[in-house]
């Protein structure tokens, strides 16, 4: 029996066929709707949503493409309809977590955490965002902490490739949610599309939110740059994704064991951008204002395969085109191997910080893993935003000024004796 994991393809029960039909990567429903489909006439009367103007963004992309003589297969990194089939086992992976869990929310760990920090963002800007846009990845935690923080927010759009994962959200926010702070009546649309085809109208909603959904995007400016259409002017783009330091612990461990027991190595974890890449990304997604953070969270857990599985609840597994199909049963134990030996766990008292992990005795036992967060915040151009200066427009040298502050301090020196 073969183990499967983030390195690993996954079964193929979970793949399913490729459905090549235009409506059926644009499916969009209400939280009245019972059966997850609605006819062509009620997509298109949608106040929010518009699948014919989607749909026509596509076939200029497809022309475009072509008429540079550029084949779409060259472009395409990861395969979108196995990313939506590991979508689909997380929703019910976080179903059955939520259903033997004594809490209130049973959700993931890490997930609920991320979700937090950019949440913690975006209270920081002063000003109400009434429709927000959620996007992919954590959207489960996302829209429930937004009911129970935000006191302004009165529409929510949620928008996954997984049908299963957004009938997983109506169930845990019910049928007629609602604000915590004063039980205001929250409207939530359902649409099902892929990231980066959008079938949202152009300036509909205040706020875009993507919380580690984007990284497995295989045009990641294009779906930024759709995600800025849909902002009104001056409207903020926020969202979170896994960055190129993630899981360097896995990295290696398999690295070592490929090279130990099959002569080669190959990729078992997906690319991630880096942190210079993701200021570069909201500018040539035409967002204004960029700026980038980081957060590295170190993990424990009790085994590597403990880690495995947590990959597997998150929707986090290898969906790369050219990823291998399979793993030796020897290499996948001596990389579990490798793990324990160079990567084992933080002492109770790291648990949670900001590091790098560090090797701990043996006693302690477990293992540590290093999930890198990139936040991007940028905003959609509006006249009212601060704009810099033409390059070369300045009439003051920064030598001049120097001069000038350190004069006014040898005079305010002066002045007190």
């Amino acid at each position: 029996m073969r183990k499967r994991g983030i390195f690993l393809a996954p079964p193929p029960s979970l793949v399913g066929t490729t459905n090549t039909s235009w409506w059926s990567r644009f499916r969009a429903t209400t939280t009245s709707d019972d059966d997850w489909s609605t006819s062509q006439s009620s997509v298109m009367r949608d106040q929010y949503v518009d699948t014919e103007a989607a749909m026509e963004r596509t076939r200029m992309k497809a022309a475009a493409l072509k008429a540079a003589g550029v084949k779409a297969e060259s472009m395409t990194v990861f395969d979108r309809e196995v990313k939506r089939a590991h979508r689909d086992r997380a929703a019910y992976l976080q179903r059955k977590k939520k259903e033997n869990s004594n809490t209130n929310s049973g959700g993931d760990f890490l997930l609920e955490e991320a979700t937090r920090r950019v949440l913690d963002r975006l209270d920081d800007i002063k000003r109400p965002f009434k429709r927000i846009l959620v996007i992919g990845g954590a959207t489960v935690s996302t829209v429930r902490q937004l009911l129970e923080k935000r006191q302004d927010v009165e529409t929510v759009i949620v928008c996954d490739s997984s049908e299963e994962m957004l009938k997983l959200v109506k169930k845990i926010v019910g049928d007629v949610p609602k604000r915590k702070f004063d039980d205001f009546p929250v409207e939530i649309k359902y649409v099902r599309a892929f990231e980066d085809d959008l079938p949202i109208k152009d300036g509909v909603v205040d706020c875009v939110l993507s919380v580690l959904g984007l990284h497995w995007v295989n045009d990641l400016p294009g779906a930024m740059g759709q995600a800025r259409c849909t902002l009104v002017p001056d409207g903020l783009f926020l969202s979170a994704i896994f960055g190129g330091d993630s899981l360097t612990e896995l990295r290696i461990a398999c690295a070592l064991a490929e090279t130990e027991n099959e002569g080669g190595v190959s990729a078992r974890v997906s690319p991630l951008a880096h942190v210079r890449d993701a200021g570069n990304l909201l500018g040539r997604a035409g967002l204004q204002l960029p700026a980038v953070d980081v957060d590295t969270l170190t993990l424990n857990y009790k085994t590597p395969m403990d880690l495995v599985e947590h990959l597997r609840m998150m929707g986090e597994q290898n969906a790369v085109i050219e990823r291998r199909q399979s793993i030796k049963r020897s290499t996948m134990q001596l990389a579990n191997q490798k793990y324990v030996e160079n990567f084992s766990a933080l002492s109770p008292s790291h648990k949670g910080s900001a590091s790098m992990p560090k090797p701990s005795t043996a006693s302690q036992g477990g293992i540590s893993a290093t999930f890198q967060i990139l936040y991007m915040t940028g905003w959609s151009p509006s006249d009212t935003q601060q704009k810099a200066k033409e390059r070369g427009s300045a009439t003051v040298s920064l030598g001049d000024l120097k001069s000038a502050l350190e004069e006014k301090e040898k005079k305010k020196k002066k002045d007190e004796e």
